[in-house]
């Protein structure tokens, strides 16, 4: 009788599940133009995945690497009063075989409640649904945090979401959302910049 009492109330309509998480996330790169990157896929729209991403060399590909924007998408179960609070981009760099630093953190702004369309060009609609979208401190440089000299450097992130049952987490399984670039020895970025200058020198003449 015990068991099917169980049964029954699990059954009856209405009956309200504790429940909140993170169900997707984006970050926003730019190298000269900014570009949306998918870090926990959602929805329909695909964007390159920012895990195992090689962004290449300064001094060939780009000359500024910066996060202009992130998002994190939370549900919450309202019927039971369940809440998310706030969530925050987190996020260090450090050069390949070095032992990595802290995470610095920024909260990102309050962005929608269902329903929206969020920082991927996907619709969330599900009650409880919200968007956290925009950096609350501004832009965020890596080339700055980039100061171990020339090498290859990893830039390490997840987003963290603040709720009445504990934190909440878009982190790729435990192991972080994980791209890398290289800063060329001074001599080679010397000669790249004049590589580059040297058809501008001979429009001139």
């Amino acid at each position: 009788m015990k068991v099917l009492a169980i049964a029954l109330l699990l059954l009856t309509p209405g009956l309200a599940t504790a429940a909140t998480g993170m169900f997707g996330s984006y970050i926003q790169i730019n190298t000269g133009t900014d570009v949306v990157y998918d870090l926990q896929s959602y929805g329909a729209t695909n964007h390159p995945d920012f895990n195992g991403l090689d962004f290449g060399d300064v001094a060939t590909n780009f000359t500024s690497l910066s996060i202009t924007n992130a998002s994190g998408l939370t549900y919450k179960n309202i019927g039971n009063g369940d809440n998310v609070t706030g969530v925050e981009l987190q996020y260090r760099v450090y050069k390949v075989g070095n032992t990595p630093g802290a995470f610095s953190t920024m909260a990102l702004n309050f962005g929608a409640n269902a329903t929206a369309t969020d920082l991927g060009g996907n619709t969330f609609s599900g009650s409880g649904d919200q968007e956290w979208r925009g950096l609350s401190g501004g832009n965020i440089n890596l080339l700055s945090l980039a100061n171990s000299g020339d090498g290859d450097y990893q830039v390490e992130v997840f987003l963290r979401a603040f709720t009445n049952l504990g934190d909440q987490f878009s982190n790729n399984g435990g192991s972080n959302f994980i791209a890398v670039f290289s800063v060329p020895e001074p001599s080679r970025a010397m000669f790249l910049a004049l590589g580059m200058m040297m058809p501008l020198l001979r429009r001139r003449r």
